[in-house]
């Protein structure tokens, strides 16, 4: 009788061994589950697809890559296929990238823009407010970018990027942004020595 009992007892104890298991499988299942769904909507939203880029984007000019040569200071301003330059005889140390209230020489700039820097400059004719809005823009990019003004520029903002370079007439957020997403660290000679947001003049 007792070794009924015992029997019994070993059967109900092995029962309730297994059920236990198999709920802890369940909670294991439903939490990778749970992770892996996490996992999904995240990747989900990280890969939201990028805005189209704005139309105005088509008039971007495309020039022939001069050589990146390094000038010392002092030497004859050389020859460029552009204007403002895209590519070319570069000063030995670039320009940080930041925002600037006084003129960045084109030679500096442009050893910025082979490390994949992305260059607005403006008119000095532009009003306070195209000016303050042009910065909080680049600010809020606050990525590989310069801006500053340019005299003698041949519209009232440029856009350039190495062998890339868009003129517009107007302070349009959509096209600054469409460019930047465009062109910073694309195509630029040496993109991996990259160019940090360190200056900010306008704050």
């Amino acid at each position: 009788m007792a070794k009924t009992k015992q029997n019994k007892s070993t059967q109900v104890s092995k029962t309730t061994d297994s059920q236990g298991g198999i709920g802890r499988r369940l909670l294991w299942i439903l939490g990778g589950v749970v992770i892996f769904g996490g996992a999904v909507l995240i990747a989900l939203d990280v890969t939201e697809p990028l805005p189209p880029p704005p139309p105005e984007l088509e008039a971007v000019q495309t020039f022939p890559a001069m050589n990146p040569l390094h000038i010392a200071a002092g030497s004859p301003i050389p020859v460029y296929n552009s204007d403002p330059p895209s590519s070319g005889p570069m000063d030995p140390v670039p320009a940080q990238c930041g925002i600037y209230r006084q003129p960045v020489s084109d030679q500096a700039y442009l050893h910025s823009m082979e490390h994949g820097a992305v260059v607005v400059q403006y008119d000095p004719s532009a009003s306070q407010s195209e000016v303050e809005e042009l910065e909080r823009i680049a600010r809020s990019i606050r990525g590989e970018i310069i801006l500053a003004p340019r005299p003698g520029n041949p519209s009232l903002v440029s856009l350039v990027a190495w062998t890339n370079l868009l003129l517009i007439d107007e302070v349009n957020e959509d096209v600054i942004r469409g460019f930047d997403r465009e062109f910073a660290n694309r195509n630029a000679p040496e993109p991996a020595a990259g160019c940090p947001f360190q200056v900010d003049q306008g704050a």
